[in-house]
């Protein structure tokens, strides 16, 4: 085999698997992370995708100290912090105002899945598998290093999503409330 069958094959691969993840329309991913650049913080992430296209997710540091949770969809969202319940219709703009971080909410859900988010242009390499191992997408560099399977799909378990001011490093410790597989 040629490195242009293998790389045929590749895409081949990910055009299928592509197209059955974009009807994963709800989900439950468990996780924990780590941000920081010289001193890590560690934290747990939950992210509850739900069918109608709300989200609710909660990022906490050990013991659940600086719980914060968003929850809404991308238009309007309730924020959720030790400090206060706050409502915003510009999620990504408000959280990066009050909280000092961004957090890309609109490709978030997708690239949880493993897949860029269907709003802007991407540059992703694929392994032979026809996974994505690097995605380049609205300022965000995500590495994927290792998947899992859950639900009848092959899914993320450890990653990374970074741009020049965050870098977050993410270990999926469980997928579920998936729908079935098409």
């Amino acid at each position: 085999m040629t490195r242009k069958d293998i790389h045929k094959t590749a895409e081949d691969r990910w055009e299928a698997r592509s197209a059955g993840l974009q009807h994963v329309d709800r989900f439950l991913m468990q996780a924990r992370g780590a941000y920081g650049r010289v001193l890590p913080v560690k934290a747990d992430l939950r992210w509850q995708q739900n069918a109608d296209g709300s989200f609710d997710l909660r990022i906490a540091g050990p013991f659940g100290i600086g719980a914060t949770t968003v929850s809404g969809t991308l238009d309007d969202v309730t924020v959720r912090t030790g400090k206060g319940t706050y409502h915003s219709r510009d999620p990504e703009g408000w959280i990066e105002n009050r909280m000092g971080w961004t957090l890309p909410l609109a490709g978030l859900r997708y690239w949880m899945l493993g897949l860029p988010s269907p709003y802007s242009e991407a540059d992703i390499e694929l392994d032979p598998q026809g996974r994505i191992v690097s995605l380049q997408q609205d300022g965000w560099r995500l590495d994927y290093g290792e998947y899992q399977r859950a639900g009848g799909y092959e899914l993320p378990r450890k990653f990374e999503v970074a741009n020049d001011d965050v870098r977050l490093k993410v270990v999926v410790d469980a997928w579920s409330d998936l729908p079935p597989p098409r």
